[in-house]
Order: C-alpha cells, then structure tokens, then sequence
C-alpha cells in the first residue's frame, strides 16, 4: 500500500476510516505506508514532546490556516527509527497514534507503519542516524530568536557550544539533513538551522540536538533554553 502527498505522481491511500493526505509543501518525499500498526514503546518519546511544548520550544501554528505545531522527536530502532506524526495540532499529550516507525528511507521515499504520515523532516532525522551510528536520539524544536539571538547570548554561543548552519535551511530536504550534519562540531553541539522558520511563525528558529540516548537530547536542549533565559 502506498500513500502520496497531493502533487506527486501515484496513488492516494484510502483504507476503510483512515485517510492519510498531506499538503504537497509540507512533505517533499514519497511516503509509503507499510501497515497502520502504531509503534510501540512510544511513551518516553511522547512525554518528551509534552514537556518540550511545556517550554514553547514545541509551539502550535498559530497565524496560518495550516494545522500543526513546531519540532519532532526521533528514536533510533533495531530497524529505522520512530518520530512524530506530521501536522500535529499540539505536541502535548500525544496518543500512541501520533508517533510513526518509519523504517527506511531513501532514493525520496519513506517506508513507514502507522496511522499517520510521519514528520516532514523525517529525511532529516535518517540522515542524522545515519552519520552518526552511535546515536539514539534527535530533538528538533524551534527557539524563541529573541533569545538565540540577543547580543549578550550571542557572545556565549561557543561556551554553550551553540553553532549556526553557515548556509540557509529550509525543511523536508536531503540537503537539509546533509547541511545539518555539517555543522555539528561535536555530537554535544546545539545546531541552529539558519532561517529555519516558517513564514508564520518569524519569530522562532529550528534547532537540533542529538543525543546517545533520549534523555541526553532532552535535557541538552532544555539546558540551553534554560541557559539563553539567564
């Protein structure tokens, strides 16, 4: 069975109740639904999104018609990895149903289980597991500019290990996740995705962290906004 986004060539996958369809800007590869098995053992990945969204680092949209909210977690599996669904109202208190195990992804094709079409920057997060084997996790969240870029926190970005993407990054991408993995200077970098916001929303930029396990993640991307608020 396969499912494709509205302006790419094939099939769109209709089973009983359950209809996948996403606008073609938002996902920029083939998505191919396996099965719509959930993934299992999603709850510490869901409870990370949640306290992320607590922080306003996983915002809804807000001044758009679109449905969907800011960031997406990723956990790396024995095939593939799992993530969150793409368009999800709110990042709180997701259902297990939220979350995808896509379990490969190349040549513009993703291979998924789940009810849902997985994240947008799905390339991305493979891309990431892919050159950096010894991960298990990627936190991508969007951070307030006024606190990235303030001239007093600017000034700390190198004792923070904050570094910035030396060319602009949109979404959805191979180049994204290329370009991303080029900036990391250590696996414990905090990247900023330069220009990485959506037009609604100019006010906040796309960061990742990664992470040897979630919790590690979790916290690396917490302790920087907890440290940009100082």
């Amino acid at each position: 069975m396969s499912i494709r986004a509205p302006g790419l060539c094939g099939e769109h996958f209709e089973n009983e109740n359950l209809t996948l369809s996403t606008p073609s800007d938002f996902i920029q590869f083939n998505p191919v639904q396996l099965s719509a098995t959930v993934p299992e053992n999603t709850t510490a990945l869901r409870e990370a999104c949640s306290t992320l969204a607590d922080h306003d680092l996983h915002t809804s949209y807000s001044g758009t018609d679109l449905i969907g909210s800011n960031g997406n977690v990723s956990v790396r599996r024995t095939s593939g990895f799992v993530i969150t669904a793409t368009q999800l109202p709110s990042k709180e208190n997701l259902a297990p149903e939220d979350c995808v195990h896509l379990e490969t992804c190349a040549n513009g094709e993703a291979r998924f289980h789940g009810a849902k079409l997985p994240s947008s920057e799905s390339i991305m997060h493979r891309h990431l597991f892919e050159i950096f084997p010894a991960i298990q996790a990627i936190v991508h969240v969007h951070e307030s500019n006024a606190l990235l870029y303030s001239e007093p926190n600017r000034t700390r970005w190198a004792e923070l290990g904050i570094v910035e993407s030396a060319q602009d990054i949109g979404g959805g991408t191979i180049e994204v996740g290329q370009a991303t993995a080029e900036t990391f200077t250590t696996e414990t970098s905090y990247v900023i995705l330069k220009n990485h916001r959506p037009d609604w929303d100019p006010g906040r930029t796309g960061t990742v962290v990664i992470g040897r396990t979630l919790e590690e993640a979790l916290n690396r991307t917490l302790e920087i906004h907890k440290a940009l608020k100082q």
